[in-house]
């Protein structure tokens, strides 16, 4: 037997019910979730619940605080219980980094209008009188946030589901997927066929064997997670519910369930984990839980004890020890996973907390092709084709155990460091090059004095303040090099390629020798992407974009070639690298190691060529991201070393010097140039104040009648901060009086200027005047730009 469908869901926990919902309130009710066993039978049932206010930044606390309202609705309309216990909580901070962290957690509160206080620990003590405040700096208080039943709320959504007309298949067993014209091919243990246009994977454990069926490689691993239930607590009778407590301490947290108290620990040395890849979970596995480990766990649990004492010398009734997906960043996976028309609900490590926010992120992107929120840190295709088995199950051990850090700005992850390194790392290395890791591989961020020095991150400036301010200045005055060999190049070839960028690209497509700035957008008008296009031919082209994108610039490009056109899409990426030459001196440098004519006459700005460095073939391109004149210079791996030695020993003599991303990130800052934080998926052109880039006339391309009837909400602004010991890292809070109207996307300190810079989005009936950005739970005073601090007639590049 076969039938059709519009949607098929693979799997029947929180992630994929409420994906179930969401999709049905948005009109797709031809839609049916398939679970194998019970719905929740796999993760969701076994989940403490918690769904916190406290949150890092505003898309988590967008998520958590739609998650509730969600549920909310739910209840209202069908009449069935959720199980939401609205106790508030309490986030504490025992060091100075920790205190930054909750006053930054404030910021994420004014944005979103969540009720919250930065309290100390006496009014801590008020809300919680059995527990430990000693050593206690302070915490972030939440008032409408708590915990919830996970059977119940998943059964709330299952009915509001239905009721719209979607359709749950319980004890129903997909059994493999394969492609059938532009339908997907189901199969189930019961010998039926299943049509669907769409499908959905939201099958926790079992993601990454489902995600096989579709040629598809899903970084979700399962981890272990205990929670424990203690014995009665005579001190919780005849009192008002406790608030839950989260506390890195010990990793984890502590709150009331019923009139038990409730452990949750996170081990901080070891993360246990079951059904790895490539093997996955067993397909008659249901309601598992795995036997406690209380060596693992024995240090953390006595810490949580001496922060709740009146647990200390209860019993111990029963100990849930289940498996919980977790990906590589900590981050889920929800968007389009690179198969076609095959979407990922899963990765979710706070499924309860999540599963409202995310359906309704999910059900935006599929029936309108647009989401109301910033989807880069959720899209599925985020992670690089290094990441391979290994990686996948290490680097997410390593966020297991790291998941109760402080999460200061440029934190890093240290497992499998490097992961990739190319022919420069042990160059820059021994140069006292201080790295970042950029989709595997390792990139310069600062170099320190000496080599060896370990990186140091926090939300104030950092001792490297005055390092960066030298390369800077390198490069204004001299020339400076970087290492951007993490960078995504792609080359798009064949007598079609033109017809493909004129109907996906928002600007005119280059003539040959020509680059260009194209934006991609989506029908809706909103950001796709932003590339660099050079035409290197009539038939070829040459794009480069940030490297996190590489695998879903090249499927969106792949996505818009028609059936009969003759385009190849090639990803050089592994392959190639890439120098970036920037600075007064940088003609001088250059022009001993080429024969190439350099001249404004022979390489004007804005210009590629193919050419001979060092003896070495190279794609020059003439732009330059610092705003100086400059080079970029694109070569395959093995040929980079021998440019970059060649530039150092020609620059000798005229001051070149190395440079890192916190270099490169204060001069474009300097220029006032966007970048990722600011071409989000919520945005568009028009919002971005980027329609120089907008060449409408005589074409019709991808977003263009979308782009003429924007009618902005936000507007893009460039600002100055008045600040003396921090910068904006991007997400804080823009406000004109105590009036929330707009929040940073990125920011930095021009080393050339003097001054704290910032990009922030405001509401379009924001004033010009007397706004402030709340950093650090303190206001402090923004002062429009209307041109670039640097050169504001970029006059230097085309020097």
């Amino acid at each position: 037997m076969t039938r059709t469908v519009q949607c098929a869901v693979i799997g029947g926990g929180i992630m994929g019910v409420a994906a179930l919902y969401q999709l049905a309130e948005h009109g797709w009710t031809d839609t049916v979730l398939f679970e194998k066993a019970e719905l929740t039978s796999g993760s969701t049932w076994h989940a403490a619940g918690q769904i916190a206010h406290a949150v890092g930044s505003r898309l988590s606390g967008w998520i958590n605080k739609t998650s509730i309202a969600t549920y909310k609705r739910v209840e209202q309309t069908t009449g069935q219980s959720i199980g939401w216990h609205e106790v508030g909580g309490f986030r504490v901070a025992y060091d100075d980094d920790e205190v930054d962290w909750m006053k930054s957690i404030m910021g994420v509160g004014r944005l979103l209008d969540l009720p919250m206080e930065l309290v100390g620990p006496e009014d801590v003590k008020k809300g919680n009188p059995f527990y430990n405040t000693e050593g206690m700096k302070a915490a972030v208080q939440t008032f409408e946030d708590g915990h919830i039943d996970p059977s119940s709320v998943t059964q709330a959504l299952a009915l509001a589901a239905r009721n719209r007309g979607a359709k749950i298949e319980r004890h129903t067993l997909i059994t493999g997927a394969a492609r059938k014209g532009n339908m997907w091919r189901l199969t189930t243990d019961k010998g039926e066929e299943v049509l669907a246009e769409h499908v959905v994977i939201a099958a926790g454990s079992y993601a990454n064997q489902v995600g096989a069926w579709f040629g598809l490689k899903i970084p979700s691993v399962s981890c272990l997670h205990h929670y424990l239930v203690t014995d009665t607590v005579q001190e919780f009778l005849d009192r008002p519910e406790l608030p839950v407590m989260r506390d890195n301490s010990f990793g984890g947290y502590i709150r009331q369930e019923q009139k038990s108290g409730l452990i949750g620990i996170y081990e901080g040395h070891v993360c246990p984990t079951v059904w790895t890849m490539p093997e996955g979970a067993p397909w008659q596995a249901e309601n598992e839980l795995f036997e406690a480990d209380y060596d693992s766990i024995g240090d953390f649990l006595m810490r949580a004890f001496d922060r709740m004492p009146i647990l200390e010398n209860l019993g111990i009734k029963r100990v849930v020890r289940g498996a919980i997906t977790h990906t590589p960043d900590g981050g889920m996976l929800v968007g389009p996973s690179g198969a076609p028309n095959v979407w990922l609900a899963c990765g979710s490590s706070i499924g309860l907390a999540w599963g409202g926010g995310a359906g309704q992120i999910l059900a935006e992107w599929m029936t309108s092709g647009e989401t109301s929120q910033n989807t880069r840190s959720m899209d599925p295709r985020r992670y690089g084709d290094f990441a391979d088995d290994t990686f996948i199950v290490e680097r997410t051990k390593d966020e297991f155990m790291r998941r109760h850090d402080t999460p200061v700005p440029g934190k890093q992850f240290h497992s499998l460091r490097p992961v990739r390194r190319h022919v420069l790392y042990d160059r820059l290395a021994a140069k006292g090059a201080v790295f970042g890791e950029v989709a595997g591989w390792e990139r310069p961020r600062w170099f320190a004095d000496t080599p060896g020095e370990p990186d140091r991150n926090g939300w104030h400036r950092q001792d490297w303040h005055e390092n960066v301010a030298a390369e800077v200045k390198a490069v204004r005055e001299a020339a400076g090099v970087i290492d951007l060999c993490a960078f995504s190049q792609i080359e798009v070839k064949g007598p079609d390629a033109r017809a493909l960028f004129e109907r996906v690209s928002a600007n005119k497509v280059p003539s040959s020798g020509r680059i260009a700035l194209c934006h991609l957008l989506t029908d809706a008008g909103k950001f796709e992407t932003e590339v660099t296009v050079c035409c290197l031919g009539p038939d070829t082209y040459f794009v480069g974009s940030a490297i996190a994108r590489t695998n879903a610039d090249a499927d969106w490009l792949k996505s818009h070639i028609l059936p009969d056109e003759k385009v190849t899409i090639t990803n050089l990426s592994q392959n190639w690298g890439m120098l970036a030459l920037s600075g007064p001196a940088s003609r001088d440098i250059l022009g001993q190691i080429t024969d190439a004519d350099l001249s404004n006459a022979g390489f004007p700005w804005l210009t590629g060529q193919e050419i001979a460095v060092a003896d070495q073939h190279c794609l020059a391109l003439r732009v330059s991201f610092t705003g100086e004149l400059g080079w970029e210079l694109h070569a395959p791996l093995d040929a980079i070393g021998a440019i970059y030695d060649a530039l150092h020993t020609a620059g000798t003599d005229h001051g070149l010097r190395d440079f890192g991303s916190h270099a490169l990130n204060a001069m474009r800052m300097e220029k006032a140039y966007p970048a990722s934080g600011e071409l989000t998926t919520d945005v568009g052109l028009v919002e971005a104040n980027l329609m120089r880039f907008f060449k409408p006339d005589n074409r019709t391309f991808l977003g263009r009648d979308a782009t003429l009837n924007t009618d902005a909400k936000w507007r893009l602004v460039y600002a100055e901060v008045e600040a003396t010991t921090h910068d904006c890292h991007g997400g804080e809070p823009v406000l004109a009086g105590d009036t929330v109207v707009g929040l940073t996307t990125s920011g930095g300190y021009g080393h050339s200027v003097g001054k704290s810079l910032v990009f922030a989005y405001l509401r379009a009936d924001a004033p010009q005047t007397g706004l402030s950005v709340q950093r650090l739970n303190e206001p402090h005073a923004l002062h429009m730009l209307d041109a670039p601090v640097w050169d504001p007639k970029s006059e230097r590049p085309r020097t």
